[in-house]
């Protein structure tokens, strides 16, 4: 692992991406690099905490488990997403649990480091603080749509974030590069499988979407917005 591509991880990260080059360098000459294999457990939820996770290479699930066995997934990451920031912060056990889907690669940093580099760099406080804002704000949204969006315009909002982060553009429209099952889909949305099955079938009948086994391509996006907007919801 070169300096360069631990550099650029780093830097994809909210947390360090206004730090000078040579703040930059220093952190991430402190980066560990770890593999896990499709369906390893990187930890689970009431884990400690510790460590921050960049991926550079792969994807990761992140899901929260009810003590009745419930299962809601909040979230697919991909190449340059971050996980597991939280624990740099307070140290609390984990809040959720992160599961690689496919080979995946990170690059972590230690609670330690952090805590040594901000107390060493007081400014760098705030850009911390507006990292958390917009994480904040994120989640306000996401409360949001649960509460004033009907369900059609949350999947159209959840297959327009997976093609936002996942998304890779044809000539047929925009594919989404992730096995996702109906039940994943209905545990992004707050919704039932049933409840899916049947949104789904209408945003087919509308071509607005199409899907072939577990692939999902956006016909027009326009259109899921549009559906956004009427529902009530802002396009963001």
């Amino acid at each position: 692992m070169t300096l360069n591509t631990s550099l650029k991880a780093l830097q994809s990260v909210p947390f360090f991406a206004n730090l000078n080059q040579s703040e930059a360098e220093h952190m991430a000459g402190r980066l560990v690099v770890r593999h896990f294999s499709p369906g390893q457990v990187i930890f689970h939820h009431g884990d400690p905490g510790g460590l921050l996770y960049i991926i550079i290479g792969g994807k990761v699930k992140i899901t929260h488990s009810t003590p009745e066995g419930q299962e809601a997934l909040l979230a697919i990451l991909g190449e340059d997403d971050f996980f597991g920031e939280l624990a740099l912060l307070d140290d609390s056990p984990r809040s959720a649990t992160a599961e690689a889907i496919q080979n995946t690669e990170t690059l972590t940093l230690h609670r330690d480091e952090f805590i040594r580099f901000i107390s060493n760099n007081p400014n760098f406080s705030l850009h911390v603080l507006q990292s958390l804002a917009r994480n904040i704000r994120r989640l306000n949204s996401q409360l949001s749509d649960v509460f004033f969006l009907d369900l059609p315009a949350r999947l159209a909002r959840t297959l327009l974030n997976l093609a936002e982060q996942h998304g890779r553009v044809t000539v047929d429209g925009i594919v989404i590069d992730l096995s996702l099952t109906q039940t994943d889909l209905a545990e992004m949305t707050g919704a039932t499988r049933v409840s899916i099955n049947k949104a789904i079938g209408r945003f087919r009948r509308e071509q607005w979407v199409q899907s072939k086994g577990r692939k999902f391509t956006l016909l027009n996006p326009e259109a899921l917005q549009r559906l956004i907007q009427i529902s009530g919801g802002a396009v963001y």
